[in-house]
């Protein structure tokens, strides 16, 4: 089987995550994904106040209805700062796959990928798989081993938080059974 990790905070999780999880999936030809919501992000703060556990919640409801994703709450149940490597040793240990993880990221993030923690091994252990989020083109780098060039979808969890502040719809923006959870929870209020 051939797999790919997608790891993030997904706060909330929207449909931009789902395309861009289709998306590699049918280009590159994994069977699963493997989504793994971050307990506390070493790439971003979290003013957002919603709980792991809520966000877990949300991201099992949305993504039950495909059978090609799959949730993994290790990094939750684990506790404290969320690394990729513990993450990916974490994939190793308890799944089975041909070849190696991918592993997605978007190309907001390859700029600081060098800095990230152990990351000589981390590249040992991943096929690193980039998405496009802020440039229609190839970033410079020379570490991506795929590039997927898929449509950017213009929506971020932060602008989602702040549209749910002021009082705005989120509608089509997040899977229906993830809008209902913010409302009938009052999450990102």
């Amino acid at each position: 089987m051939k797999i790919a990790v997608f790891g993030g905070s997904f706060n909330p999780l929207h449909v931009g995550h789902i395309y861009i999880s289709e998306a590699v999936r049918t280009e590159l030809g994994y069977e699963k994904i493997i989504f793994v919501p971050s307990n506390i992000s070493s790439h971003k703060e979290d003013f957002s106040g919603i709980t792991s556990s809520a966000r877990l919640e949300m991201i099992k409801d949305a993504l039950k209805e495909y059978d090609n994703f799959i949730v993994d709450p290790s990094d939750i149940e684990r506790g404290g700062v969320s690394y990729t490597i513990d993450t990916i040793n974490h994939i190793y240990k308890n799944y089975s796959f041909d070849g190696k993880p991918g592993f997605i990221i978007g190309d907001d993030l390859l700029k600081d990928f060098p800095t990230w923690k152990t990351v000589d091994k981390l590249k040992e252990l991943i096929d690193l798989v980039v998405v496009r989020r802020i440039s229609d083109k190839n970033l410079d780098s020379n570490l991506p081993n795929y590039y997927i060039k898929n449509a950017i979808i213009a929506l971020s969890s932060t602008e989602i938080r702040e549209r749910v502040k002021q009082g705005k719809t989120i509608k089509h923006m997040v899977p229906e059974s993830v809008r209902l959870k913010i409302v009938e929870n009052g999450y990102y209020k």
